[in-house]
């Protein structure tokens, strides 16, 4: 839903002469000289629709001579109103870690695909991301309490898997033209920084959260001894099982993919393509931890066990499938075939689960809620580090999905990785 204008914002508050010739002359390409007549500045949504940025929809109305064209942009840009949230984003390196990936993606997205996996990167700095909107070619996300059926989610690990293939064909190919040792790591050490999903402040607050969350609406897991930091020992260890990893594939991840990053278009009702959106927490590792980061994060228990092993094999046949013939050639050297994918996808699941367990009380949060809760300057730095139990709480009880969803993620990761030792 777009939102309401911007109060006193202008196209050229946010964009330079430069970046809107840049802009025009990438997406038209005409050669023509075209001018802007109008344009219109508003919020993409009425309220938080992430949270790592500030985010706007733009539209300009072009002229050049007896014809005219509309451009609809979708921008990224620090926050103006927050600035303990601003310094954090700056202190963390988020825009210039997708500065780095929208550049990567001008050079491996292939050009006027009728089913891309990401949008077009306009222009990306350290302040500034601008995309195409995708709206108007019938792209929308779904609302963020919204799990995925079997059609939603296929759609995404094709996606997903051709992002993992472009980027494997790409480190193939540098390793074969630059350095045989060619890889992400090596070239862009910054997709390899953790800045918060480690031993943090973050991190810490996030156990507290679930120790109090399950202390006062688990049945199950309301008294187990020790229960916050055993929570915080486990998170800490899938934080750490992100890495690069010798002797098998590595790619660059998304490691975000929950429910307003992937942007579906439909056809007589049904998903025919999913577009992943918003780069700013890549890293680089075996591609098994962004399927469960998407699954945990998208899908519900009962679909995961029901569906998992159908939506794994299927993304790892469009894998193969689109990768060029000497990344399949690296492949067979790794011995990187389907059964260590799926060995992969094991030992990648504790992240994913702590991803959505983390995650989950801000990612389901309705946009103009999260936005009280979670974008005040007064109350962002003690949310964010030292307790966000209050306003997460306070919201289970207006709303039983939000609250339901969290208390399955939270059961399932005690069951799983704190209580039961055959899954440690």
């Amino acid at each position: 839903m777009v939102g309401q204008n911007v109060p006193q914002l202008r196209l050229e508050d946010i964009l330079t002469t430069k970046q809107v010739d840049k802009i025009i002359n990438k997406l038209l390409n005409s050669g023509q000289e075209w001018s802007v007549v109008s344009s219109d500045v508003r919020q993409a949504a009425d309220g938080l629709t992430g949270f790592l940025a500030d985010h706007l929809r733009v539209t300009m109305h072009l002229k050049s001579g007896d014809q005219e064209e509309t451009i609809r942009l979708f921008l990224k840009r620090l926050p103006v109103n927050n600035q303990p949230k601003a310094d954090f984003i700056s202190s963390s390196n988020y825009f210039k870690r997708e500065k780095f990936g929208c550049r990567l993606l001008d050079e491996i997205r292939v050009m006027n695909d009728p089913h891309p996996w990401c949008p077009q990167p306009l222009v990306y700095s350290d302040t500034l991301i601008v995309m195409d909107d995708l709206s108007p070619l019938g792209y929308t996300v779904r609302p963020q309490l919204d799990t995925l059926d079997l059609p939603h989610a296929l759609a995404t690990v094709s996606s997903i898997a051709r992002f993992h293939a472009a980027t494997s064909n790409y480190e193939t190919r540098k390793r074969f033209t630059d350095d045989k040792a060619w890889t992400f790591a090596k070239e862009y050490p910054q997709v390899c920084d953790e800045p918060t999903y480690k031993d943090s402040p973050w991190l810490r607050c996030a156990a507290k959260l679930t120790y109090n969350f399950l202390k006062i609406f688990s049945k199950k897991y309301n008294s187990i001894p020790n229960l916050e930091s055993l929570l915080l020992k486990r998170y800490v260890e899938a934080c750490n099982s992100l890495q690069e990893y010798e002797g098998t594939l590595n790619t660059l991840i998304h490691k975000d993919l929950w429910m307003s990053n992937i942007m579906f278009r439909y056809e007589k009702g049904a998903p025919v393509n999913a577009v992943i959106i918003d780069y700013q927490l890549l890293r680089y590792g075996p591609p098994a931890f962004d399927l469960n980061v998407f699954l945990y994060l998208t899908t519900t228990r009962q679909f995961r066990e029901q569906y998992e092993k159908k939506v794994l094999s299927y993304y790892f046949s469009e894998f193969i499938r689109s990768l060029e013939n000497t990344t399949k050639e690296r492949l067979e050297i790794l011995g990187y075939d389907e059964a260590e994918f799926l060995r992969w996808c094991e030992k990648s699941r504790l992240f994913g689960a702590m991803m959505a367990i983390t995650n989950f009380p801000y990612v389901l949060m309705d946009a103009k809620t999260a936005q009280k809760a979670f974008d005040d300057p007064e109350t962002y730095e003690k949310y964010r580090d030292v307790d966000r139990t209050e306003p997460v709480v306070a919201f289970c009880y207006k709303n039983d999905v939000y609250r339901d969803r969290q208390i399955e993620i939270s059961e399932e990761f005690v069951e799983r990785f704190v209580e039961n030792p055959l899954f440690v």
